[in-house]
């Protein structure tokens, strides 16, 4: 009967420990790259022929080549769409700064209702249509509406016209106004013609000076006619 005798070194015992702690830590790495490497097949997975992955690279390159026909597509009307955008926000913008000239108008345009970095304390429209922004600091940029981004230019006009609208209606009020008085005006006058001066003198001036014209036209004839 053989006896293990236990070693009484208690540093012997700890470097045994250790080795063997290290050992199980080398197998623990062994064992997981083996898991994760990338040419590992396991024992069930199918071999794909020839054939097979033929079949799918083609219908890999047909799904791809339909996702670059669309990007293609939407990328050509996208680009028409800024090119008409950009076309008719300049116009747009031309026609505004004519009404707002011939009105002689400005707005003020809360600066909550704009997209606009920074702290700016005050935004004007003025009549040349140009939009001024007044920053905290002091600083003050000033460009023509169409300049700026598609979005503050939608922003401005979504807030000046309903303004703008009602602008339009006082101004044709007070044309209204003025049309209604000339008028008025100029049936007095016609009135005070009639009574003062009197149908029969007002057509005589007429009268003589078509006679006037028949003159001269056979005075023009009698000189251009050679005697025979």
């Amino acid at each position: 009967m053989v006896v293990a005798l236990a070693s009484n070194n208690p540093e012997a015992s700890k470097g045994a420990s250790s080795e063997a702690n290290v050992e199980k830590v080398q197998e623990g790495a062994v064992d997981e790259a083996y898991f994760f490497h990338p040419l590992e097949v396991s024992e069930g997975s199918e071999v794909l022929s020839v054939e097979e992955i033929e079949k799918h690279k083609a219908e890999f390159e047909q799904k791809l080549q339909e996702l670059l026909k669309s990007i293609s597509e939407e990328t050509l009307q996208l680009s028409e769409f800024l090119m008409e955008e950009e076309k008719l926000i300049k116009e747009l913008c031309m026609s505004l700064r004519q009404v707002l000239k011939k009105l002689k108008v400005s707005f003020y345009i809360p600066p909550r209702e704009l997209p606009i970095r920074g702290k700016v304390k005050r935004i004007i429209l003025n009549e040349e249509c140009h939009l001024i922004l007044v920053y905290e600091k002091g600083d003050v940029h000033s460009a023509f509406l169409a300049e700026y981004s598609p979005e503050i230019v939608l922003a401005t006009l979504m807030v000046i016209m309903p303004e703008l609208a009602e602008v339009l209606m006082l101004y044709r009020k007070r044309i209204s106004t003025r049309v209604n008085f000339f008028g008025r005006i100029k049936r007095e006058l016609k009135n005070v013609v009639k009574a003062i001066v009197g149908s029969q003198e007002v057509k005589e001036p007429e009268k003589e000076s078509m006679d006037a014209i028949k003159s001269a036209l056979n005075n023009e004839n009698q000189t251009t006619t050679q005697p025979w």
